[in-house]
């Protein structure tokens, strides 16, 4: 045993030794080997935080989500007394809390200017079940809230907050919010540790304010020791007894959990499976490319392995002595493996969409790096094999007859030209998965909006609570005059700027689609309730079709003239024209939209006169253009309109049309609204271009990483490809050096290592095109308009490998046609 250690030891110390004999071998190889396992291990990090990866909650496994469900398998929100009975009367629950309310967006403003805060509603029994205390103060009492209501004592915010706006003041408990204008109280009464979140999708939310509602989402916590099938059959129990007592209670309605683990992190499971998977194709490649290099220093270590052998030393000791030399090299190589997947991580976060977790659960943790480095080592030796088993079995006499000289038979040349099959063809897997999701995204970004979205700059306004533009009295959020005339200086000030050509307002700009709303045609033969005229509810200012470029059809644009005292007016699209007039003039019809069917004691909407029709347009990209009613801002709803009309009436959008970079604009935008009132802060600006990428923000997303990786395999196979011909090249310049000497020209022996090059190639991407076929199935879900194996997409990438493979070809070829023919056949 103690030879054995030693012989390892020795083996290993020889490995080190050799690393500095060939410094660009050492270099070539770590640093394949660091781009593989670190690109791995990256998606690792990632899949383990966002898939695999408990909770950040204590005792993550005891939450569940509770549901129920009918018998179409369709789920509904839990009512608030289903969910009091389920606290008081269950063995198993230890507690439920509503999990998913609404989150609005606050004015917070002090000496430095105006900003916009998330703040999330929560129930005030949210903590308790999630098992997270505050670093500071205290979550909600229940005597702080009140049912369907949002008139709390006091705010938590977030560990963020409490940094950037109190520069982390121990003392902040029982302070305000600076300038805080909100429907919630404005005394601070607790701080969440940093990264706390009640739902991964509002992980962004800045403060929380209780609040009860009717019916909602349900979290809850098992008791210690409890299964989710005991809590599952305890609650399906009581829901049969409550449907015995009350047949109309429950009806066909039953009880499911679900752990919560498994609803939170599904949504990321597919497209980081899938990463990984492209991952893993870059991970081979590098290791192909690995075991060729190593191969290459087998063959010319033959005559070292030759002596070897012959001073007595087994098969079995050459090749454990061969994969134990590789070790160095590979810890190495994992070592900048593991740098890099930090950076590779960085980057993942930096350039991740919203939808992800917070950037903090993202990181290498320890059972990642021990990952890392065991896939360096397991990477090495894998790739080392075929090497160390051929070069444990030298050919004594040939080896030592050349000299000690490498030499290579075809069964050598073979393995290395079967390892860059396997590298083309994954390289070809990679690049047409890349190469679908590129045009899915162009044929997606491409889709004709109805309006033209360049030169155009975007922004928000929310005026809903503040002090000026309400009516305080309680539960009264009347909107005032002061609203119009807001939007109606902004729009003035941001008009006089310089390289303005047009500027308006509107409730909805996509891709937002707005408030759908049922209206009457005045005169018309009614439509059954079931089946009522539906349309897009949209306030816009004058100017606003002209700013967007919407065509007008037929009749005039609404005008300063729509003002409050004037009569009602309305502009329909092409879509309401179609599918409720048929072949009818819109033009002079009057329709009455029902703005308060929530609200039957608040005064409806007045008539209005259709004066207009536009061009169809389209919210969002993957969306058909939909019936659209837009009303003149100026004509507001007043003192009848219900408190969620008066919460759109205050969060409008801005488009300003301009000439020139979009970019110059920005700030004097934000003056022109400070001018206008200094407590207003201007949020979300960016071009209208990029507020409408922002959605497809996903499949750009999974686009820019497989079009990474892809790249990345392209480049390793081309180096694989570059290496075994420069290798052949390097063999046969005897032959070569014959060849010219009985007349072959230069262009010969480039034809000759093109050819040979060209059917590896070849090879290659006939056999990734199959591996395609099975694999771009699993992204057929990420695509739009594009089939898995779009026939040009295909085409494209094959060609484009095909290029790289050759061009990789060509320089060791074009090496070849300067070689000396005296001087080769000399050299032999």
């Amino acid at each position: 045993m103690r030879d054995l250690f030693a012989g390892l030891r020795r083996d290993a110390t020889y490995g080190f030794r050799l690393l500095g004999r060939n410094p660009g071998y050492t270099l070539i190889v770590t640093l394949t080997l660091a781009l593989g396992i670190g690109a791995t291990t990256a998606i690792f990090s990632v899949l383990y935080a966002t898939v695999l990866g408990p909770l950040p909650y204590p005792d993550p496994g005891q939450l569940v989500r509770i549901e129920e469900i009918g018998p179409e398998g369709r789920g509904r929100l839990v009512a608030f007394d289903r969910i009091e009975t389920w606290r008081e009367r269950s063995e198993t629950i230890e507690g439920a809390a509503y999990s998913m309310m609404g989150q609005l967006d606050f004015t917070m403003s002090d000496d430095a200017g105006a900003q916009r805060i998330q703040v999330e509603q929560v129930d005030f029994h949210t903590l308790s079940v999630l098992g997270v205390q505050p670093v500071l103060g205290r979550w909600f009492r229940p005597d702080e809230v009140v049912l369907e209501g949002s008139n709390t004592e006091g705010l938590v915010i977030s560990h963020g907050l409490w940094q950037t706006a109190f520069g982390g003041d121990p003392d902040v408990i029982g302070k305000t919010l600076p300038g805080w204008r909100a429907v919630w109280g404005t005394v601070i009464v607790g701080v969440m540790p940093p990264g706390f979140y009640v739902h991964p999708s509002r992980s962004n939310s800045d403060a929380w304010g209780a609040m009860t509602i009717n019916r909602g989402p349900i979290i809850g916590r098992l008791k210690p020791g409890v299964r989710l099938e005991q809590a599952q059959a305890e609650l399906a129990t009581m829901g049969q007894e409550d449907a015995a007592r009350d047949p109309g209670a429950q009806g066909p309605w039953r009880v499911q959990l679900t752990s919560l683990h498994e609803v939170y992190r599904s949504g990321y499971a597919q497209p980081v499976y899938m990463l990984l998977g492209a991952v893993f194709f870059v991970l081979l490649i590098a290791s192909v490319n690995v075991a060729n290099l190593q191969l290459n220093r087998g063959i010319q270590r033959q005559g070292e392995m030759a002596v070897r052998a012959g001073l007595g030393a087994g098969r079995w000791q050459l090749f454990g002595g061969s994969i134990v030399e590789n070790i160095p090299l590979m810890l190495i190589g994992g070592t900048l493996g593991v740098l890099v997947a930090f950076l590779g991580i960085y980057l993942f976060v930096f350039v991740a969409p919203d939808f992800y977790p917070p950037s903090g659960e993202i990181g290498v943790n320890t059972a990642v790096l021990l990952f890392a480095l065991g896939l360096s080592l397991a990477t090495g030796i894998l790739a080392g094999l075929i090497p160390a088993f051929r070069g444990s079995i030298p050919n004594l006499a040939t080896t030592l007859k050349e000299g000690g000289r490498g030499v290579v038979g075809r069964g050598q040349l073979g393995i290395r030209r079967a390892l860059v099959v396997a590298e083309i063809a994954l390289a070809m897997v990679l690049l047409v998965g890349a190469g679908l999701m590129i045009n899915s995204y162009a044929r997606l970004t491409g889709v004709d909006m109805g309006f033209d979205p360049d030169d155009m700059l975007t922004m928000e306004i929310d005026l809903f609570g503040m002090d000026r533009y309400r009516i305080r009295q309680p539960n009264d959020w009347t909107a005032t005059p002061e609203i119009s005339r807001f939007y109606t200086t902004a729009l003035e000030r941001i008009r006089l700027l310089p390289g303005v050509e047009s500027v308006a307002s509107t409730s909805n700009l996509p891709p937002r689609g707005g408030m759908f709303l049922r209206f009457g045609i005045v005169g018309a033969i009614p439509a059954g309730e079931n089946d009522p005229p539906v349309a897009a509810y949209h306030e816009v200012s004058p100017a606003y079709f002209e700013t967007m470029r919407i065509p007008l059809v037929r009749g005039r644009p609404i005008t300063d003239l729509d003002s409050e005292s004037a009569p009602g007016v309305a502009i329909v699209n092409e879509a309401v024209a179609r599918e409720y007039f048929g072949n009818q003039d819109p033009i002079g019809q009057r329709i009455l939209v029902d703005v308060n069917s929530q609200n039957p004691e608040l005064e409806n909407d007045r008539e209005r006169e259709i004066v207009g029709v536009v061009q169809d347009t389209r919210m969002s990209f993957q969306s058909d253009p939909i019936p659209t009613i837009y009303v003149p801002y100026l004509q507001s709803l007043g003192h009848y309109a219900s408190n969620f009309l008066i919460g759109m009436h205050a969060r409008h959008q801005f488009a300003v049309r301009m000439s020139g970079d979009t970019a110059t604009l920005a700030l004097p935008v934000r003056r022109a609204f400070a001018e206008a009132d200094p407590g207003v802060a201007a949020s979300n600006i960016m071009p209208m271009r990029t507020r409408l990428q922002a959605q497809a923000g996903a499949q750009e997303f999974w686009m820019r990483l497989l079009g990474i990786f892809a790249a990345l395999g392209t480049f390793l196979a081309a180096i694989g490809v570059y290496g075994v011909i420069s290798y052949a090249v390097e063999q046969r310049r005897h032959e070569f050096g014959i060849r010219m000497t009985l007349g072959a020209g230069r262009s010969d022996i480039l034809r000759l290592v093109l050819g040979e090059g060209l059917v590896v190639v070849l090879i290659g991407l006939g056999i990734g095109i199959g591996g395609a076929f099975g694999a771009t199935r699993l992204i057929a879900n990420q695509l739009y308009g594009v089939e898995p194996m779009d026939p040009a997409t295909v085409l494209a990438v094959a060609l484009l490998l095909l290029v790289v493979a050759l061009l990789a070809c060509y320089i060791p070829g074009r090496r070849a046609t300067k070689l000396d023919p005296l001087g080769a056949l000399r050299m032999e």
